[in-house]
């Protein structure tokens, strides 16, 4: 994530919560990504967290009340207004809400708010019935209707003791929409992306069972980057090693056969919506070439069996090369440990399958399965290009870029 919040200015305005204590934890997450950040505070947040607290994890100066500054380089509500590439107000109350939807600026954070045309984001905190109020929840709309992100609040155990919903939004959904505001493109806006992730898993029993080293991984940063910059996506996997957005939809699937049905109902889906644009499915998934004839139940004995097991397998269906490509834009992924030959193989699945693109992974041991750095290979048609190792997510990024890039055309 460091690669989109590297030198970002990130203005966080804060209201009276007992949640302000988890902005502390946002703060130095950011820092550790390269984000410059300030932070403005309401005079009733002061009650909570002293103003010095924000300036030792943010290196800067936190604006307040009784601290702002009319010189020519002071801090003050229009100079902290302009500086931002982003606002985050959090946590934002019930009476912050009903305010900034108001109008009204009668306080240094409020201020500051007015006058920004940064993009803003918003992580409401507040007990379950002030968040369900229909005032409040009218308000919520009319933020969003201004172009307002709202970070929805999450269930939890509130400071009042109740048990609903409420709660401030976990430090990394609201970092997300943080970094979906600053890398957001207009390419990816809306468009449908289905993404198949991890290692097929095929039984033998109901304990044993046929599979590989994928980690799905590289899969789940993808999903990431691709929602980030906007697009609207469906992860298809047999594991989920990442933290990812709620915005995404996550769909376990174990067989190939799971994978094969689930790949077709999110088809089938974007079909049903009417939406113009065909689906854009990177199949990233290390499924099985070959699958047992047979599975069988319980857990087969040793002493059953014998000496030796022999299980008779067949060949997997090839779920990309059945997909019609009018109907879906297909990328293909290759794994190869033949370095050689693993570029001429690529080129083949380019055209074999149809696919407007081919990722090619050399295994090495460097990137190995299951690490957090990846070495790729983009094959296009009339392109190719390569991607130095990198972490998984800058992988994500160039597959994205470079699918722009040649889709442009």
């Amino acid at each position: 994530m460091q690669t989109l919040f590297k030198h970002k200015k990130i203005l966080i305005l804060t209201s009276a919560s007992i949640a302000l204590y988890k902005i502390l934890d946002l703060i130095s997450t950011l820092r550790k990504y390269d984000a410059h950040i300030k932070v403005v505070m309401s005079p009733e947040s002061e009650a909570f967290i002293a103003p010095l607290s924000f300036e030792a994890l943010s290196q800067n100066i936190v604006l307040t009340q009784e601290s702002q500054s009319w010189t020519a380089e002071g801090a003050n509500h229009i100079s902290y207004a302009k500086w931002a590439d982003v606002v985050l107000i959090a946590p934002a109350t019930a009476n912050t809400i009903a305010k900034i939807v108001a109008g009204i600026a009668d306080n240094v954070m409020l201020s500051t708010l007015l006058a920004t045309n940064a993009p803003k984001i918003l992580a409401p905190a507040m007990n379950t019935q002030m968040l369900r109020a229909p005032q409040t929840q009218e308000n919520i709309h009319k933020l969003q209707a201004m172009g307002y992100r709202i970070v929805d609040s999450r269930v939890s155990k509130l400071a009042c003791g109740d048990e609903g919903e409420g709660a401030i939004a976990d430090v990394n959904q609201i970092i997300f929409a943080l970094a979906s505001s600053l890398s957001c493109d207009s390419f990816w806006t809306e468009k449908r992306v289905i993404i198949t992730g991890g290692g097929s898993i095929e039984n033998i029993d109901e304990v044993r069972y046929i599979s590989n080293h994928s980690s799905g991984k590289q899969a789940s940063f993808l999903a990431l980057a691709l929602y980030l910059r906007g697009a609207k996506v469906s992860l298809i996997a047999s594991s989920f090693p990442v933290i990812l957005p709620l915005g995404i939809k996550q769909i376990p699937a174990q067989s190939v056969q799971d994978f094969s049905c689930a790949i077709q109902t999110e088809i089938n889906q974007n079909l049903a919506d009417c939406i113009d644009s065909k689906p854009i499915i990177f199949m990233a998934a290390a499924l099985a070439d070959f699958i047992p004839m047979q599975s069988f139940q319980g857990k087969l004995k040793k002493e059953q069996v014998g000496k030796h097991l022999e299980i008779t397998c067949e060949q997997s269906q090839d779920i990309l090369l059945g997909l019609d490509s009018s109907c879906v834009c297909k990328i293909g992924f290759k794994a190869e440990l033949d370095a050689p030959n693993a570029l001429q193989s690529a080129k083949a699945m380019l055209t074999q399958k149809q696919c407007e693109m081919v990722c090619l992974n050399v295994i090495s041991p460097t990137c190995p399965f299951g690490g957090d750095s990846n070495r790729m290979t983009l094959i296009a048609k009339d392109e190719v290009f390569e991607v130095g190792e990198c972490s998984k997510f800058d992988t994500a990024l160039a597959i994205a870029d470079f699918y722009k890039k040649i889709a442009s055309r």
